[in-house]
């Protein structure tokens, strides 16, 4: 029942938030983990957003800042206390800043400037905060960054930019369907399940029984295979890239993970944005090559979709025809791929979601191109 209740936290949050189911789970898993998630992308992505929604979820306390080159240590520490200064101590006052939250959300996160970057990064990764010298115990459980652009200083940044285990790409509405939604209103928050810091801890322990046994040889194997493509990950980043393996399997009802529960690490396993593609393909090809290959006929079927929806009155028709004939082939690849998965003994919810998108793309070339 536990499980349950974070299963229907995603799916309240992904009924909101159209298209960011990954970006949901990726928060839920990094919340599992006490993992740090960074959101990359351009303004108005819903990125600060999706943060509040989920920390209003949980109990603890919610901090919130909007980073700049200029922003002084006081802004996320806490001003220093006058009348530790008049005993010659140097104590921050730290009531409602980020030392003292459970949740936190930094946007512009990159434009961290020197002065406040060291005592970030002990905070991130030790859960330490040094006040006055004396090293604090933070209740830090996860926090989620933002930027619209990559860090410009990889030699200062680097460091921060390693903190953040989760990282994707937040990309504006692509369906036509869903921007009309939006556009109209139509889609409205249902209901807002709560989980305790009770619930939250017992969660987190049960992520750590999760057998991981079943995929270490799996796990090995893309070590090489990152290596391979000239991406460089850290034994550290390695190892607690486990708990996010632990963590999907967990979500998915499961006590031992698969190698389903691999494909979590496509966010892990990147350090430009280039590499994304090649780290999926790679992880999806071990992982499940029916998902794989369903993915690549979703990307031809998007294609030819916005070709169609998009053109002219002149060609409106043809473009229609032709979007018509190889919808219905992408869609008949993906029910065969269906049949080959469930004949596999492996999960078709991402084959069953995508073939339901390729119909309705195909239901609007007919109805908008072709007036059927």
């Amino acid at each position: 029942m536990l499980r349950d209740k974070f299963l229907q936290v995603e799916k309240e949050m992904t009924s909101f938030y159209l298209e960011r189911e990954t970006e949901v789970r990726g928060l839920v898993v990094g919340l599992l983990t006490r993992q740090h998630v960074l959101l990359l992308g351009p303004p108005g992505t819903g990125k600060s957003a999706l943060t509040n929604d989920l920390c209003e979820r949980i109990g603890g306390a919610y901090f919130q800042w909007l980073m700049s080159r200029f922003s002084p240590p006081e802004e996320l520490f806490g001003p220093v206390s006058l009348k530790a200064l008049e005993n010659d101590q140097y104590t921050r006052v730290t009531n409602g800043k980020l030392p003292e939250a459970d949740v936190a959300f930094l946007d512009e996160v990159f434009k961290a400037n020197s002065a406040i970057l060291n005592a970030l990064l002990s905070i991130l990764n030790e859960r330490l905060f040094f006040n006055n010298g004396k090293p604090t115990q933070v209740p830090l459980q996860m926090v989620v960054g933002a930027s619209n652009e990559l860090p410009e200083d990889a030699e200062e940044l680097g460091a921060l930019w390693d903190r953040f285990l989760l990282r994707y790409m937040v990309q504006p509405i692509r369906d036509n369907k869903n921007l009309e939604a939006l556009l109209l209103g139509s889609v409205s928050p249902n209901s807002t399940t709560v989980i305790t810091s009770e619930e939250l801890k017992q969660a987190q322990d049960e992520v750590t029984q999760v057998d991981l046994s079943p995929v270490v040889p799996q796990i090995i194997s893309l070590t090489k295979e990152v290596a391979r493509l000239n991406i460089q990950v850290s034994t550290r980043r390695w190892m607690q890239c486990r708990r996010l393996i632990q963590a999907n399997a967990w979500l998915s009802g499961r006590t031992q993970a698969t190698d389903e529960d691999l494909e979590i690490l496509t966010a892990s396993l990147w350090d430009d944005p280039s590499q994304i593609s090649q780290v999926r393909q790679a992880i999806m090809a071990m992982a499940n090559p029916f998902d794989q290959e369903a993915l690549e006929q979703m990307d031809v079927a998007q294609e030819v979709y916005t070709l169609a929806i998009q053109a002219d009155e002149e060609n409106q028709t043809s473009a229609g025809m032709e979007a018509n004939h190889k919808l219905k082939s992408v869609i008949k690849r993906l029910e065969s791929l269906q049949k080959q998965t469930l004949d596999a003994g492996k999960s078709d919810a991402r084959i069953a979601s995508l073939l339901e998108r390729a119909e309705a793309m195909n239901k609007e070339v007919l109805e908008i191109c072709l007036g059927l």
